[in-house]
């Protein structure tokens, strides 16, 4: 709460880049409104994408910068499907940071406080580069219960949607700010760390959104 206060008067009252979002969502028929805590805000309600959800605030994730944006939403799709796509410096910290958690004497176990993407990690086989293709083998990588099924789900739309956003985003600059896609019990959730916001890194995580949830849909 003291955080959440600290960073109302850092910011005096307003978010940051609060206008140029407002006239974003405006432009694309989204309900804006700021979180109850002051320290974020949600979109929702839009006609074109029911049941979506794009927040910008806190991050919920350790392995994330101060603040993220997310994107959730409910698919049609096999629950027994479990995948990851992720930057690869990303994908590089958490291998670390799941073998450190299972040679520490003191833990030496994955419990249910550790986040559920790395638990993924002990749990489902990676993609090779051959299975992440051409396109995006050099900037991500995935993890899933099903490699083949997900190797063959990367290619057309969402490739190109994953390529664009690396294009936009320095790989100087992906350590700092990682991008995390889950897909799991009918339900996509995409992270993009972003402890500065911009519409244009909002726009390229839609732009992966909507690529995903087109390609679910052809794959129902």
């Amino acid at each position: 709460m003291l955080e959440a206060v600290r960073r109302w008067f850092t910011w005096g009252g307003a978010l940051p880049a609060w206008e140029e979002f407002g006239a974003w969502a405006r432009d694309h028929h989204w309900t804006l409104k700021r979180t109850i805590a002051h320290d974020g805000w949600a979109m929702d309600h839009n006609p074109r994408h029911a049941g979506w959800r794009i927040e910008w605030g806190p991050a919920q994730r350790s392995f994330m910068s101060s603040h993220e944006f997310r994107i959730r939403f409910e698919v049609a799709l096999n629950s027994d499907v479990q995948a990851l796509v992720l930057d690869r410096p990303l994908l590089a910290r958490l291998d670390h940071e799941v073998y450190a958690q299972f040679t520490d004497n003191v833990q030496t176990r994955l419990d249910e406080q550790t986040p559920e993407e790395m638990r993924w990690l002990a749990m489902h086989a990676k993609l090779s580069p051959n299975q992440m293709g051409v396109a995006l083998r050099d900037r991500y990588g995935a993890i899933a219960n099903d490699t083949l099924w997900l190797s063959h789900w990367l290619q057309g739309p969402v490739s190109e949607a994953l390529r664009k956003r690396a294009e936009a985003m320095p790989i100087e600059a992906v350590s700092a700010e990682p991008f995390l896609l889950r897909l799991a019990r009918g339900q996509v959730v995409i992270r993009q760390s972003a402890s500065t916001p911009g519409v244009k890194m909002l726009e390229t995580c839609v732009a992966v959104a909507e690529s995903v949830g087109q390609a679910l849909r052809k794959s129902a």
